[in-house]
């Protein structure tokens, strides 16, 4: 396997049982159960190369021999040590190439990607805590990669980073929150600052607004009244018709009046 080049990430390819743990694994077998001998790829990518050095290499062996070795350098599949005569059988190796270099595009596009870095989605936000005081927390969601700094700020001046936790997502992104106790009535002094590799530049977070945590309060106490509005209007209607008083209709668009006019008198009775 080529050398390993610091602060860079690679990733390996291996059959489960060989050597540590890999990253990434694609295990491939012969198809002669009787031979006990298989077939691995070792895949190997470095986001940031010493200039003249690969960043994707292969090696592949059987059983402990090392057979195929390519690189993005030479972008071709060539035969190692004992089987370089293998080389006469040009469809194989030409069949190797084309299967690497599509491991290769994928590998580098992978390492782009994670260089790139997914910013997280911010939040701050407050409750109550113990009398007179109340707490902030401020949370960042489905972030990558995990290093990420969560400050707050008081006035604009560093107010103390809090504390909190980090952990992973199950679609390979993670979350983090902080906590900071803050006095009463203090809170829209405050901001969060947040720096990760996914952001241009650190990002301020505002205090969430009341208003937005208020909208399903308010919507439940107006329903209520509604909802009593409806049913006292119910009972004082069936209260009329068990007194039998009339109806009395409160629509504009009706067609003539629902209550019974009055019945005018003779002028001699």
């Amino acid at each position: 396997m080529g050398p390993f080049i610091p602060g860079t990430k690679e990733h390996h390819s291996r059959v489960p049982g060989l050597g540590p743990p890999p990253i990434c694994s694609l295990p491939l077998c012969l198809p002669p159960a009787e031979s006990h001998l298989s077939l691995l790829y070792h895949l190997t990518a470095v986001s940031a190369p010493a200039p003249g050095t690969p960043a994707f290499w292969v090696s592949g062996w059987l059983g402990p021999q090392q057979y195929l070795s390519y690189n993005n350098l030479r972008a071709q599949a060539e035969p190692c040590g004992a089987w370089v005569w293998e080389n006469q059988v040009s469809w194989y190796w030409e069949k190797e190439t084309t299967d690497l270099r599509n491991k290769q595009e994928l590998f580098l596009e992978g390492l782009r990607a994670l260089g790139e870095g997914e910013p997280p989605s911010m939040r701050l936000k407050a409750r109550p805590g113990s009398p007179g005081f109340s707490v902030l927390t401020c949370s960042a969601f489905s972030f990558y990669p995990p290093e990420l700094q969560l400050r707050f700020l008081r006035n604009g001046l560093a107010a103390g980073s809090g504390e909190g936790d980090l952990g992973p997502n199950g679609d390979g992104s993670f979350h983090a929150w902080s906590s900071l106790t803050v006095k009463s009535g203090d809170e829209h002094h405050y901001r969060c600052l947040v720096q990760h590799a996914g952001l241009p530049q650190p990002l301020t977070v505002e205090l969430e607004s009341p208003a937005k945590s208020s909208v399903p309060v308010v919507g439940i106490v107006v329903g209520f009244l509604l909802l009593t509005a409806v049913a006292a209007g119910g009972a004082l209607l069936w209260r009329r018709m068990r007194r039998g008083l009339p109806w009395m209709s409160l629509r504009g668009d009706d067609v003539g009046p629902s209550c019974p006019l009055p019945v005018a008198k003779d002028a001699d009775s």
